[in-house]
């Protein structure tokens, strides 16, 4: 039987309560480093902009008369209007747009999230909370929140829809830095391993594993 994963469970508060058993598949995943390394590139790949695309001489679409008659005129012979020198002509060396797309398979960038999870999980820096539920946005109270936890430096805060985009819990968040409120499950790997600190709402991880089980006598 694989070891169930504990996680520290806070209030709404801020304060410790208990554990919470988080999912081994999840929580309790061994670090595949090239699994992970692979997971990051595709990440930065896709963030990366696209190449400029350009055409050709050849490409470009243009009747194939020449520019004018070749002898008589004391000019330099032409022979075509799609030359790189005329106004209309094609790009000597134009951009084609090339960029290399990394892919990776659905399941493979989960295993490589959970990877990463994990190793958070055990050096104790995945925090769990029983909900996000803020009054009225207020920035201090956000902080004093994460003051009470403990908490500090880079800040991935992972909460359900219905709290994610919630206006008082959005803008609580929004300006202190450091801190970065997001739906559950969009996110990934990259977002893992800029993190100090992950801490996920109790719905915030049903959304991403299904839940789990808390131990309210524990601490």
């Amino acid at each position: 039987m694989r070891h169930m994963p504990q996680l520290a469970l806070y209030d709404t508060a801020g304060l410790k309560v208990g554990q919470f058993e988080g999912d081994a598949e999840v929580f309790g995943a061994s670090l595949n480093r090239d699994l992970v390394h692979q997971a990051v590139m595709v990440v930065d790949g896709s963030r990366k902009q696209k190449c400029g695309r350009a055409q050709n001489r050849s490409q470009v679409s243009l009747t194939g008369a020449k520019m004018y008659r070749q002898k008589g005129l004391g000019r330099a012979r032409h022979g075509a209007r799609s030359a790189p020198i005329f106004v209309g002509g094609g790009a000597a060396f134009p951009p084609q747009g090339n960029r290399r797309i990394l892919a990776m398979p659905k399941k493979a960038r989960q295993r490589a999230l959970y990877c990463v999870l994990s190793a958070m999980a055990r050096k104790g820096k995945v925090l769990v909370m029983e909900g996000l539920t803020l009054e009225a946005p207020k920035t201090k109270v956000m902080v004093a929140l994460l003051e009470t936890m403990h908490v500090a430096g880079k800040v991935l805060l992972l909460a359900s829809r219905d709290e994610a985009t919630s206006d008082s819990n959005y803008k609580s968040a929004r300006n202190i830095p450091g801190l970065v409120l997001r739906e559950s499950p969009h996110f990934n790997t990259r977002d893992v391993l800029w993190a100090d600190y992950i801490i996920f709402t109790q719905g915030g991880l049903e959304a991403l594993t299904g839940g789990g089980t808390a131990d309210a006598q524990g601490s």
